[in-house]
């Protein structure tokens, strides 16, 4: 039984992360009639991946919203990488793709760049609203039915499409009984935003630090002297005394004496895992609902991004009669190929190199970043792989066809820089 009145709309998307916002506003500038519901009263501003890459970014302009986010981030261009155990720092610069594509990478928490889209996706008609779950859901050849829990009891939105954009832990994939594939890693993260001079300890705006039991990553996220320090501890240990252990684990980063506070941490369990399909009739999933993996490298928010705006893509050719429905099954296929092939094996060769225990391959991992520090065209191979997770988009008339630049600089990058040391 509903309380409120049915809505219809064209898409129904189920989360308001970054993925699903930034889905919003492609298609509400695709004239798609489009209704975000977010189970949490607001935006999540808890500490998630934060860093964008120029294969994104380059999404981000053709939305219109990139100069607006630049105003609101950071633009980074130095990246440090750390092996304490061998006293080994040195930096990778991104001006190496000066002239092929952007030269830096942008840092915003992810509500940051949630709010912006959401922003400017209802300036175009796209309605958001918080406070609603998805509990249920039915669909016939014509139309999906969402069964949604609001503060003002239950009701029912009925859409022409469905996104599943509700994170690893996604009711739309459970609704659907579907499997999500793949594996869950021994050990956890935890991700903390903490206000600390970690420049005056000689990090770089962007780090890896490597080592096998305190690897971690720390980037600046404002202006501010917010920072993200991401840190890795056994899986064996209670999630809910991370707290205890933390201090122990930061000494490791921040040296004794140092002042910091803490704003907010969160420990998550990290995965490998993919839906067995991302589409069941008129319900198709989209980001960490669809693929979640392990953030070392940023690959699960960019592969997450992408698979959003090409499946926002392909609806919006759908609803103008120049696709057929069938395509999305060809979409999920070949998102899955991107995840498995792609996205997977990459964010798992950099959590290896994070943690990596055999001291051979340390010193092997180290002279590959001594390489891209010393040669550019080994840094530009390492800089361009994200944009290998945009894959096929599908059609030829997709406004996502032309944004990977790799062919045009005539680059090939089919190996990580890493595996040609």
């Amino acid at each position: 039984m509903t309380s409120n009145p049915v809505k219809d709309v064209d898409v129904l998307i189920v989360g308001a992360g970054p993925v699903g916002m930034l889905s919003a506003l492609a298609l509400a500038q695709a004239g798609v009639r489009t209704l975000v519901i977010e189970a949490d009263p607001k935006l999540n501003d808890s500490p998630r991946a934060a860093v964008y890459f120029a294969s994104t970014m380059v999404a981000l302009k053709d939305l219109g919203i990139l100069e607006e986010l630049e105003t609101l981030g950071l633009k980074i261009d130095t990246f440090g990488f750390h092996v304490p155990e061998f006293d080994f720092h040195t930096t990778v610069s991104a001006k190496c793709m000066t002239g092929i594509t952007y030269d830096y990478s942008l840092h915003a928490g992810q509500d940051v760049i949630a709010r912006v889209a959401m922003e400017h996706a209802r300036k175009l008609g796209a309605e958001v609203l918080f406070s609603h779950k998805l509990t249920g859901l039915k669909q016939d050849v014509s139309s999906v039915t969402a069964e949604v829990d609001t503060p003002d009891g239950k009701t029912e939105i009925k859409a022409k499409w469905m996104i599943g954009a509700d994170g690893a832990r996604s009711t739309t994939r459970r609704l659907l009984d579907l499997e999500f594939e793949g594996h869950t890693w021994s050990n956890r993260f935890v991700a903390t935003n903490v206000y600390c001079d970690f420049e005056s300890l000689g990090y770089q705006p962007e780090n890896f630090v490597c080592d096998p039991e305190y690897g971690g990553v720390i980037a600046l996220l404002d202006r501010e002297g917010l920072w993200r320090l991401t840190y890795q501890e056994d899986g064996s240990t209670d999630p809910d005394t991370f707290m205890e252990r933390l201090p122990e684990k930061y000494a490791h980063f921040i040296p004794e004496g140092t002042p910091y506070k803490i704003k907010i941490a969160q420990p998550y369990a990290i995965h490998q895992r993919c839906a067995e399909r991302l589409r069941v009739g008129r319900v198709i999933l989209a980001g960490d609902s669809a693929h979640a993996t392990n953030p070392c490298g940023g690959l699960g928010l960019t592969t997450g991004v992408w698979t959003g705006l090409i499946l926002s893509d392909l609806l919006g050719a759908i609803f103008k009669g120049d696709e057929d429905e069938t395509i999305l099954d060809r979409f999920s296929d070949e998102r899955r190929r991107v995840f498995w092939e792609v996205t997977s094996p990459g964010a798992t060769e950099n959590k290896r190199i994070m943690e990596e225990t055999d001291r051979e391959k340390r010193l092997k991992d180290i002279e590959a970043v001594k390489a891209a520090h010393d040669d550019p065209a080994m840094a530009r191979l390492q800089m361009l792989f994200p944009f290998r997770v945009i894959g096929d988009t599908l059609r030829d008339g997709s406004r996502w066809a032309n944004v990977d630049p790799t062919p045009a600089a005539g680059i090939e990058i089919g190996k990580r820089a890493s595996q040609i040391a």
